[in-house]
């Protein structure tokens, strides 16, 4: 029998408590009788809450979509906050002076130094509504150092957002191998 994961457990906590009290004992047996149905409402409910998250906006997931774990990495740090971003809510930033000659645990060091990065949330929240990320940054490959996983070879992977092919795409960088110039930091500017 295959595991069940703890955020499935949690989540099935969450819907049993969210069930509404006005829920009627003919509508709960008739859905016994006809899984079909309950699965059809069930569909519907999700459906309409991932056009009502679309629409929203600006919020991003509580939690990482791409998650790395089931490749052998460890996630070391991970920024969630702030809940939401847009267009006026980011800005970029290099590593400073001399930061594009900076190899291995300096480029970390120098990272650790910034505050309110971003991270993988903010990141894959903008790739999937490229309408937020600012037209300019097209030309920059843009690090949400706010997540950092250590892969199995020991580096430390970061999220990245690039735009290629008329695209933004996800994609990880190896931090310390350090940016190049057109490598820019994501942070709120909040």
């Amino acid at each position: 029998m295959a595991d069940i994961p703890g955020w499935y457990k949690d989540f099935v906590a969450a819907v049993v408590v969210a069930l509404p009290d006005e829920l009627d004992e003919p509508t709960a047996i008739a859905w016994l009788k006809n899984p079909a149905a309950l699965e059809q409402a069930l569909k519907s409910l999700a459906s309409a809450a991932a056009v009502e998250a679309a629409d929203a906006g600006t919020g991003v997931a509580d939690a990482i979509s791409n998650d790395k774990t089931a490749d052998g990495w460890v996630l070391e740090e991970d920024v969630t906050e702030p809940a939401e971003v847009s267009a006026e809510t980011i800005e970029t930033t290099d590593l400073g002076e001399g930061g594009d000659y900076l190899f291995g645990d300096e480029v970390s060091e120098r990272v650790h130094t910034f505050d309110r990065l971003l991270g993988q949330v903010h990141c894959e929240y903008l790739v999937a509504h490229p309408e937020q990320i600012p037209e300019d940054y097209q030309k920059f490959m843009l690090v949400f150092a706010g997540t950092i996983w250590r892969s199995p070879d020991g580096n430390h992977q970061v999220p990245c957002a690039t735009f290629r092919q008329g695209e933004w795409s996800l994609i990880f960088g190896i931090l310390e191998g350090g940016l190049e110039s057109r490598d820019v930091l994501v942070r709120s500017t909040a």
